[in-house]
């Protein structure tokens, strides 16, 4: 493969600006993905601290490199079922600096890695065809035969740990 080339999953070899790279991770059993950039680290088995009378959507406080970080309970947030009452086999995907002022990681279920995507094939997502409420959602993988990944919006994920009073 030359240096001006990416291969893609299904070995396609395309130019770099032809290519979107994706952390594919699941919930619920069900695959979706954020865009690498948006994406910090990613961290397995995190030690988590339960807050006590945290908001809805904090599961806890984790210590990353030194700063305390908000773990942030993916499944109470989107309206799905957690498939566990602790997160020991868990993993915390870390949202990218420049996107938040404090780190804030997603608790997800497990991480399926990074998958490159040609840019034809992520649109915006079809209304109601996402297993969550559509609002999640900035884009939709379609790849083959499988199944759509949907692509979260990290911002409305965030927004939702903050509600506007009305």
């Amino acid at each position: 493969m030359s240096e001006q080339s990416v291969e893609t999953d299904d070995g396609e070899d395309l130019s770099p600006e032809s290519v979107i790279e994706f952390l594919e991770f699941r919930l619920d059993g069900n695959r979706y993905a954020l865009e690498l950039g948006r994406v910090g680290q990613v961290i397995r088995k995190p030690p988590i601290t339960r807050v006590p009378n945290a908001p809805e959507g904090i599961y806890g406080s984790a210590s990353v490199e030194g700063d305390v970080a908000v773990a942030v309970d993916t499944y109470a947030v989107v309206g799905c079922d957690r498939p566990f009452s602790d997160p020991t086999d868990a993993y915390l995907v870390f949202l990218d600096r420049s996107e938040t002022p404090q780190p804030i990681g997603l608790l997800v279920e497990a991480v399926d890695g990074i998958e490159r995507h040609h840019v034809e094939s992520v649109s915006p997502p079809t209304e109601g065809s996402a297993p969550l409420d559509d609002r999640w959602f900035r884009a939709a993988i379609t790849d083959g035969d499988d199944t759509d990944i949907h692509v979260f919006d990290s911002h409305q994920l965030i927004a939702a740990l903050h509600p506007v009073d009305a």
